[in-house]
């Protein structure tokens, strides 16, 4: 969901919160290079690394400013949520082994997934040359899609207004009255697929993972190239899968 904010917001925070991001996006920068990043003078922005610095958010070493180890630790606060480690890798390398495909537990935050884990079998890997994003769109990937259908209507239409529905293949759908129509079919099923709408050649299936009290908090899916499983595999053997994986995931939350 997209969060109702109606308070007033802070720039300054927004700032610091951006720099933030930077330097754990690029693994670390100088003030040099964030003064080639950000739209504030280099006196602000070292303002801004001063407060992060004393508030223990990075690190600095040899003039290069990186993210401290206590944003670790509140991130794995957030975690507990969600089901632990050991669960999420067990169930999503059991997909992966199962389907002889790329299998993801993506966390659903703020209108977007969140990469958790991914695992893929070595012909799968192989394949497709794996390399995971941090996070992911709704309207285009399997689980996203079938997060979606589970939305109102309004809820959707929110999303869309705040992060538009961006192509990433020629399949993608970036209309919104055809993402609706879609959505409305989904909703008569458990899961949703998509066919090369993330990214050409490659097809999923996937489904929200819900907590005890009903709530999504995150999407489980399964897919890979066409020319390795065809849709109609995909529905008739990975959905039996995909949808045992999730009541695995479900039931570590109960």
């Amino acid at each position: 969901m997209i969060e109702n904010v109606t308070g007033r917001r802070l720039k300054t925070t927004q700032a610091s919160l951006e720099i933030l991001s930077l330097i754990l996006e690029h693994g670390g920068l100088t003030l040099a290079e964030l003064d080639t990043m950000v739209d504030s003078s280099k006196s602000s922005i070292c303002s801004h690394l001063n407060t992060l610095l004393e508030s223990r958010y990075l690190v600095k070493r040899d003039g290069v400013y990186r993210v401290s180890f206590r944003v670790a630790l509140l991130g794995e606060r957030a975690r507990h949520r969600y089901p632990s480690d050991e669960v999420v890798e067990r169930v999503v390398d059991e997909l992966a082994d199962a389907t002889g495909q790329e299998a993801n537990f993506t966390i659903f935050e703020h209108g977007r997934l969140l990469m958790c884990y991914g695992s893929s079998t070595d012909e799968g890997r192989d394949a497709n040359g794996i390399r995971y994003r941090s996070e992911y769109h709704l309207h285009n990937t399997a689980a996203g899609k079938a997060i979606l259908s589970e939305l109102d209507r309004d809820e959707v239409a929110s999303i869309v207004d705040h992060w538009g529905l961006p192509r990433e293949s020629e399949g993608t759908i970036t209309n919104a009255d055809r993402l609706f129509d879609a959505l409305d079919e989904i909703a008569t099923q458990e899961y949703a697929v998509v066919d090369e709408e993330f990214a050409p050649n490659l097809i999923a299936i996937g489904a929200p993972v819900h907590d005890a009290d009903g709530r999504i908090v995150g999407g489980l899916s399964v897919g890979g190239p066409k020319y390795q499983v065809d849709m109609t595999r995909l529905e008739r053997e990975f959905a039996d899968e995909l949808l045992n994986a999730v009541e695995s995931l479900e039931a570590a939350l109960s």
